[in-house]
């Protein structure tokens, strides 16, 4: 059973309920978490047992080292999730940066009112692994930030990434991230328990990492791109990338071949999904037909491509080989429907 970690402030300053206070009563000790990528994932996962434990913090510097201070003692959770209320906030933000400052507009709890303090020596990232868990946004109404603020919310989240990575190995750190939430005019209590156990779902359960691919077709012809990077080195696959969070597929695949190759394309239409189930994560990958934008660009063209070090149009599937991954499988369907006058290309 995973032990998490939640928890949430008192009301402060002007603010006489604190939606992130609140929400720990009513949370149950003991839950199922479900699958968060359960609509995508091509088999199905059993659901995961936790133990929620939560902390009610006071706003002021006694909160902000609280769970700091226990992780010094040798207390120990699966993950840690942090909330706190962000009254100028629309939906909810996903903070994946600590900042090395204090810049308070009003005071504390106890008094405290700190301008231009500095907490320590440097900025921490979160500890979730947010490359992967934060590729595909699903339906779940939340926004990236790298901006948790300049009081108590991101004294506590400095303070408790920093012990982490003083006390914790690089391969073995508690997942940490803070939550911020709007303020009951504009968010509920019940979509803030949602938006909690989807991030404690994504942190438990397998990633699937949405992935972008581009097919442009000249003449019959299908262009391919051969990697550089030591990872993927001399392998062949569609271009492409990792979504951003909220990307469409369509955004994805110009945004990665602007990024990659500095091209121009426009994502004409989908051409289908693949799954491909790995051990560490699995991938859905999502293949657009893409058309450039004015002139096609030379191919032997490299100053401003990143990962590549060859591309070129083939004729048929087998006339480059290895692929990446799922690639070769997609050769495949984009010849054959080539062929087909009534086929998904046509």
């Amino acid at each position: 059973m995973a032990k998490i970690l939640v928890t949430g402030f008192e009301p402060f300053s002007s603010h006489s309920k604190n939606i992130s206070g609140d929400l720990l009563e009513i949370l149950e000790q003991r839950l199922t978490i479900s699958d968060p990528w359960k609509d995508i994932r091509e088999y199905e996962l059993n659901g995961i047992n936790i133990f929620l434990e939560t902390e009610l913090l006071s706003v002021d510097q006694k909160g902000s080292t609280q769970v700091s201070q226990k992780l010094s003692q040798g207390s120990h959770w699966d993950a840690i999730i942090h909330i706190g209320l962000c009254s100028n906030c629309d939906i909810p933000k996903i903070e994946l940066l600590a900042k090395n400052m204090l810049d308070m507009s009003v005071k504390d709890n106890s008094g405290r009112r700190l301008r231009g303090h500095k907490i320590g020596d440097s900025d921490y990232s979160s500890t979730i692994n947010s490359n992967l868990i934060l590729t595909n946004q699903g339906s779940l109404s939340a926004e990236i930030s790298y901006n948790a603020g300049s009081f108590i919310c991101n004294e506590t989240y400095y303070h408790t990434l920093s012990k982490i990575n003083h006390i914790e190995s690089d391969n073995k750190k508690t997942p940490c991230v803070f939550l911020h939430l709007p303020d009951y005019d504009r968010y509920s209590l019940e979509l803030a328990r949602e938006l909690l156990q989807n991030i404690i779902g994504r942190i438990l359960f397998k990633p699937v990492i949405s992935v972008a691919a581009g097919v442009i077709i000249d003449d019959n012809k299908v262009l391919v791109a051969k990697r550089s990077d030591d990872t993927n080195m001399g392998l062949w696959e569609f271009p492409g990338g990792k979504f951003e969070w909220g990307e469409k597929p369509q955004q994805a695949i110009e945004r990665e071949l602007k990024e990659e190759f500095n091209w121009n394309v426009k994502g004409i239409k989908s051409f289908g999904n693949w799954f491909h189930q790995g051990e560490d994560f699995d991938i859905d990958l999502n293949v657009q037909e893409c058309q450039f934008i004015g002139k096609t660009p030379s191919l032997g063209y490299q100053n401003n491509w990143t990962s590549h070090d060859e591309v070129k149009f083939i004729n048929n599937a087998d006339e480059v080989n290895p692929y990446i991954g799922l690639d070769k499988s997609v050769a495949k369907d984009v010849f054959k429907e080539l062929s087909n006058p009534s086929g998904r290309l046509s």
